[in-house]
């Protein structure tokens, strides 16, 4: 029986930030693997505890509670003696390398790195370098990764994508009659409309000016639409939504417009809406609703760099845009408007959360001393 010791002091809902959670509960499933998280309090200890997953407290590790968190984990690895520990922090990388120091060769576990998202500036990203092994979960997050900071390293990167659960993301899965009609009672302007949904923060790197060009462009073409945007504009710059306002307002698009905010059900909404659009600016290293529209068989339109990118290589390669062209993305939809696009009906193996469960699993046996079987 092989232990995994999981280190996520940032564990929370939503995107990678669950990703310890999620992975640890499939592991689980396997029988052949005993899972620990260590994390701070979230609404996904219940999950954890459920799926037969330990849970042990720690706190975001900063200067001041350093030696105090290096204590905890110390006396944990001793008492688990895990054969593998995945952390999912700089650091956490750096605390549970000198928890580890002392341990002898032998007992020593081996340490994964699971990388989503560029290493920020300064010294904590070097942090990394403590681990044996690094996992990201794009091919475009690998190469950037490889050409900088694991140059020296390359040979220990690997590129696993981060999959969907396909008992909640699947391409036969329709949105029941109760929540569309409420959708549709709530938004009554979708029941004649060409419809997108737009996931996502509200920020300048998720180019929703370009709706502007691309609105106008559908509107010319006597097109009926309506775009519906669903990111948290509590969290957004106040400043920057009111200047999209104010240009939407401008362009005479305020009402072809619809601010519906960070939504617990955005899975119903992408299938209640008829193209899901994404026009980040910058390639990205992972965007979890653009998989899951995806993964449920839902047209999706976004610029060809990043991890949108290869998502769309994968599922759906006519939806692919280059970067910053809104006139192209314009012509796919009225295209789209015509002709859906034939979407999948069966999702790839590679993107699915047992897959990505089974790749790191195999990681592990190639990494885990013999001595500890």
């Amino acid at each position: 029986m092989m232990t995994v010791l999981h280190i996520a002091p940032n564990l929370r809902p939503g995107g990678t930030a669950a990703m310890a959670a999620e992975l640890a509960c499939e592991l689980q499933q396997r029988g052949d693997c005993t899972n620990i998280v260590v994390s701070p309090a979230c609404e996904l200890v219940s999950r954890l505890r459920t799926a037969g997953v330990e849970h042990r407290l720690c706190r975001k590790v900063t200067p001041l509670n350093f030696i105090s968190e290096f204590r905890k984990l110390r006396e944990l690895i001793n008492r688990a003696q895990p054969h593998i520990i995945q952390v999912y922090s700089p650091e956490a990388a750096l605390l549970t390398s000198v928890a580890c120091r002392r341990l002898l060769t032998k007992h020593r576990p081996m340490l994964v790195a699971a990388i989503t998202a560029y290493p920020r500036p300064g010294i904590a990203r070097y942090f990394w370098l403590k681990c044996d092994a690094f996992v990201t979960a794009s091919q475009h997050l690998r190469q950037v990764l490889s050409n900088g900071l694991l140059k020296l390293r390359r040979k220990d990167l690997r590129r696993i994508p981060y999959g969907v659960n396909d008992k909640q993301c699947y391409p036969a899965f329709r949105i029941s009659a109760e929540r569309f009609n409420q959708w549709k009672n709530a938004h009554p302007e979708s029941d004649s409309r060409l419809t997108l949904c737009l996931p996502g923060a509200i920020s300048p790197l998720h180019g929703l000016e370009d709706l502007i060009p691309i609105l106008t462009s559908l509107l010319h073409w006597g097109i009926p639409v309506h775009a519906y945007i669903a990111g948290d504009s509590r969290k957004a710059d106040s400043s920057y939504t009111e200047e999209l306002k104010r240009k939407f307002a401008a362009a005479n698009l305020s009402e072809h417009i619809s601010w519906i905010g960070a939504r617990p059900d955005l899975r119903d909404v992408m299938c209640a809406c008829d193209i899901t659009l994404t026009l980040t600016r910058e390639p990205a290293t992972y965007n979890r609703p653009v998989l899951e529209a995806l993964a449920l068989g839902r047209p999706v339109v976004g610029y060809d760099h990043g991890v949108v990118g290869e998502l769309l290589e994968a599922f759906l390669p006519e939806g692919r845009v280059a970067p910053g062209d809104a006139a192209a993305v314009a012509d796919t939809i009225s295209q789209w408007h015509t002709y859906r696009p034939a979407t999948i009906t069966e999702l790839p193996l590679s993107y699915r959360l047992s897959s990505t469960a089974e790749s790191l699993f195999s990681l592990y046996q190639q990494l885990s001393s013999p001595c500890k079987s």
